[in-house]
């Protein structure tokens, strides 16, 4: 099992390494793999590290031995990408500051303005997809703000990033989407630092306070939650936030509620492991494709076949195959690791994240050498898709469904930018003085 763990964890560093050599990323493969050690990594080290005081330890173990093969794949899939693609344009001037405020400006209008629409087919999902431009305008402003040393600049983008999680906390009750928004964000800052060294200590410091929060949050979640789906005012669910941080403390594996917080969210290992063992007893059989036929149904809109039979969410599929009971009340994600290894087992689990980590590597390297030659529309076309790819707790319905969203949203987004910079243009052309004409010789000499 610890073997397994540093294979995982020396991935995330050889990737660091891969994407900083010429620094064409915008981090979203750091944002994916770190994603996916987040909900593996922990729980792992969990188990290793406290013997027999958790149950299950060879399910954990088996279950983190396939995420390392799934992480290896993944970082090689990302090097083919960068490998097959062309080498960029050199940097040219733009109106990047413009493009910044509007990406936020628009991704906040479809997340907060635009909610209500959520519930409609099709739409909904082109919404929710396409709100998370935000993310892409606060991630270069805040990389312009750090490389100029603007600690005001700086502070701004970092309390516009810090909206999206707070409000998701105390709306919605959850941590996790404003997590994986946050890292997103933050994984290019990992691409543009000065050092790889600093770099890699940005990564183990922000690794240590991220899980120190989520176990400080899991020990508060249904106070918190009691609140928010209770309909309690806001001063009730903000006394709740800050009775979590007034009493907050250290992570620590000697703490039972700590280790309870890491084995039940951050130990996918656990669903892997119970659902390989019980294939390879002959209790369930592979799905042999089944849910990847189910991803590429998913890409239909069901405003084109309202009967679609695929659906969102993957409790049922996790239920099924590892034949434990679940909570219905929570969320179960059946995860990349899981669902590559049900259809094909071995060979399913390294084609799958290979052709993740070319896709999302592909996008990532593209959208950075768009955004180098100031060619914005092209960096919305590869950044919004990819955000819906960065899901290693969804499924594949979620996530193709998600994409194909997503590129709409990005296409309209495109479309939308284009609109604005030409009307930007043609007002400053209408306030520029007309000059008089110049002497010369006569054009038809």
């Amino acid at each position: 099992m610890i073997l397994s763990i540093l294979v995982c964890i020396a991935s995330l560093f050889a990737l660091l390494w891969l994407l900083r050599r010429d620094q064409l990323s915008l981090g979203l493969p750091i944002a994916y793999l770190g994603s996916l050690l987040l909900i593996h990594v922990p729980g792992a080290i969990a188990h290793a590290a406290t013997g027999d005081r958790l149950t299950g330890n060879d399910f954990v173990s088996t279950g983190i031995f396939y995420t390392a093969i799934g992480c290896v794949c993944f970082v090689v899939g990302v090097w083919l990408a960068r490998t097959m693609t062309h080498v960029p344009a050199p940097q040219r001037p733009g109106d990047r500051r413009a493009f910044a405020y509007f990406c936020l400006v628009g991704g906040w209008l479809f997340v907060y303005g635009l909610s209500p629409l959520n519930r409609v087919t099709s739409v909904g999902a082109v919404i929710e997809t396409g709100g998370s431009i935000w993310m892409l305008g606060t991630m270069l402003g805040l990389r312009a703000a750090v490389q100029t040393g603007n600690t005001q600049r700086a502070l701004m983008w970092g309390a516009a990033l810090a909206v999206y999680p707070v409000l998701m906390l105390l709306l919605g009750g959850f941590l996790s989407y404003g997590a994986a928004a946050v890292m997103i964000v933050l994984s290019i800052l990992t691409i543009f630092a000065r050092t790889y060294w600093r770099a890699s200590l940005g990564i183990v410091v922000a690794s240590f306070i991220g899980i120190t929060f989520f176990v400080n949050y899991f020990d508060h979640r249904d106070e918190i939650r009691a609140n928010v789906w209770g309909g309690a005012s806001m001063e009730n669910r903000l006394g709740s936030v800050t009775d979590m941080i007034s009493s907050i403390h250290l992570i620590n594996l000697d703490d039972e509620k700590d280790l309870t917080a890491l084995d039940v969210r951050l130990n996918q290992n656990m669903f892997v492991g119970l659902a390989a063992a019980r294939i390879q007893q002959g209790q369930v059989d592979f799905l042999n494709g089944q849910s990847v036929t189910d991803g590429i149904i998913s890409m239909i809109p069901r405003a084109m076949w309202p009967d679609k039979p695929t659906t969102a969410g993957s409790g049922q599929l996790v239920a099924d195959i590892t034949g434990l009971e679940l909570n219905r009340d929570t969320s179960w994600g059946v995860g990349n690791v899981m669902e590559f290894y049900i259809n094909f087992g071995i060979p399913g689990l390294v084609g799958g994240f290979l052709v993740l980590g070319w896709l999302i590597g592909g996008l990532d390297f593209r959208a950075a050498s768009a955004e180098r030659r100031a060619d914005f529309k092209t960096v919305i076309i590869c950044f919004v898709p990819s955000v819906a790819l960065i899901d290693p707790n969804g499924s594949l319905v979620e996530i193709t469904g998600g994409a194909a969203a997503a590129l709409v949203a990005a296409l309209g987004w495109r479309w939308g930018w284009g609109m604005w910079k030409s009307r930007e243009l043609a007002q400053t052309a209408r306030q520029r003085p007309l000059r008089p004409p110049q002497p010369g010789p006569d054009p038809a000499i």
